[in-house]
């Protein structure tokens, strides 16, 4: 029962992209009329992604309270997050350029799409991708990473102001509640939306989408199963020596178990709490770095953002140029952020990969399929990797001595 609550909606989405493959293929008639009913999904969460964004990430800035040991340990963690993010996307990206750089290549789209960008070099697409010429070029979909740095600055400056800004940030939390609550009434829609699009989307793509699927499924499952076996001994190495790989994993078991088993980071925070002290990590740095990372940490999402990222640029068959490559690291590393900070997040990250490189509308439930395919060992990753996360915390923090 645990299992069917845990995995209910996205076995639900899985049946109903299936049920919309077999359409496609069967009834290709019924699925070109099925096609504005995916479209109607599409519209409708490209609607709301842009309030939802901008309230919920300012808001959550804008009421975070502020102080000398706290400060420090929250400084180091985030610190640690940002080098074990880089280091998953970099080793994410690194595996699948050797291993298959190219996942969705073999699709071919029937529709349309915009016209193939030239490669620009790095310094121009980074000012492109992080910034709008104009306030009404910002509240759109097509710039979600400017409206989410916008977001970050106006949360930053509300914390800053204090008391005088109180109101505002009301407001800003009354309005993020207002827009998760929309977005939660349009995902109900989600399994008709999706089944239409993919009815549609078979028959202009043929057979190559399954295929193209299942590589996409293996690839991940190799790259994340070695950074999680490798990768947090290597950080738990660090944090203390062989001690600390062995503290590591004779604790490991029921926080993975529990992250397998529910697919949430948040419901496996409270065996992390209880694992990570076992590992002997300092009460007062567990009680910070693990709820904080249940949110923000997430590894797997990162590496997940990565095969996003490849799959939809070898969709379009772009090259994967210097410039690119750093984009793919930088835009892998928000997602994961993206994901965790903001409800429905792993949407929003979607919506950030075709902001930032200009994929048409239509690459987003491509996209979002990946997601659902790779969660269960994208959660162990993002759970699990808190308890190392608070390892290497609490090794970078020197105990306080007593007077």
């Amino acid at each position: 029962m645990s299992l069917l609550r845990a995995y209910g909606f996205s076995l639900l989405l899985l049946l109903s992209i299936a049920i919309g493959l077999v359409i496609g293929q069967g009834a290709p008639a019924w699925a070109l009329r099925l096609r504005p009913l995916g479209d109607l999904f599409l519209n409708l969460v490209f609607m709301l992604i842009v309030p939802l964004t901008f309230f919920t990430v300012s808001a959550s800035l804008g009421a975070s309270p502020s102080g000398r040991r706290l400060t420090k340990i929250s400084t180091v963690m985030l610190l640690v997050f940002l080098a074990t993010s880089v280091i998953a996307a970099v080793w994410g990206l690194g595996f699948m350029y050797v291993v298959h750089p190219t996942p969705g290549a073999d699709i071919v789209l029937g529709r349309s799409s915009v016209p193939l960008p030239p490669a620009p070099d790095f310094l121009s697409q980074l000012v492109a991708t992080c910034t709008t010429s104009d306030f009404p070029q910002l509240v759109s979909r097509k710039s979600m990473l400017p409206l989410l740095l916008f977001a970050v600055g106006v949360g930053l400056a509300a914390r800053s102001v204090g008391e005088p800004a109180l109101p505002f940030v009301r407001v800003l939390q009354g309005g993020s509640a207002v827009f998760i609550r929309l977005f939660d009434a349009v995902m109900y829609v989600a399994p008709i939306g999706l089944l239409s699009f993919f009815a549609a989307t078979v028959v202009d793509t043929g057979s190559q989408l399954a295929s193209a699927y299942l590589r996409v499924f293996w690839v991940y499952g190799v790259v994340s199963l070695l950074y999680f076996g490798v990768g947090f001994s290597f950080y738990a190495y660090l944090a203390g020596g062989w001690e600390s790989v062995r503290r590591l994993w004779s604790q490991m078991l029921r926080p993975s178990l529990t992250a397998l088993g529910t697919c949430s980071s948040m419901a496996t925070m409270p065996v992390n709490l209880e694992a990570a002290r076992d590992m002997g990590i300092p009460k007062d740095v567990c009680d910070v770095v693990i709820p904080v990372g249940a949110v923000l940490h997430k590894d797997g999402s990162v590496i997940g953002g990565v095969l996003k990222v490849l799959f939809a640029l070898s969709l379009f068959h772009l090259p994967l140029t210097p410039g690119r490559l750093l984009m793919v690291i930088g835009i892998a590393i928000l997602v994961g952020v993206v994901m965790g900070a903001i409800p429905s997040g792993g949407m929003m990250g979607e919506l950030l990969i075709l902001s930032a490189f200009g994929f048409p509308p239509e690459t987003l439930p491509l996209l979002a399929v990946i997601s659902i395919l790779i969660d269960p060992l994208a959660t162990l990753l993002n759970a699990t990797g808190d308890n190392v996360a608070a390892m290497l915390t609490a090794r970078l923090v020197p105990k306080e001595q007593p007077d």
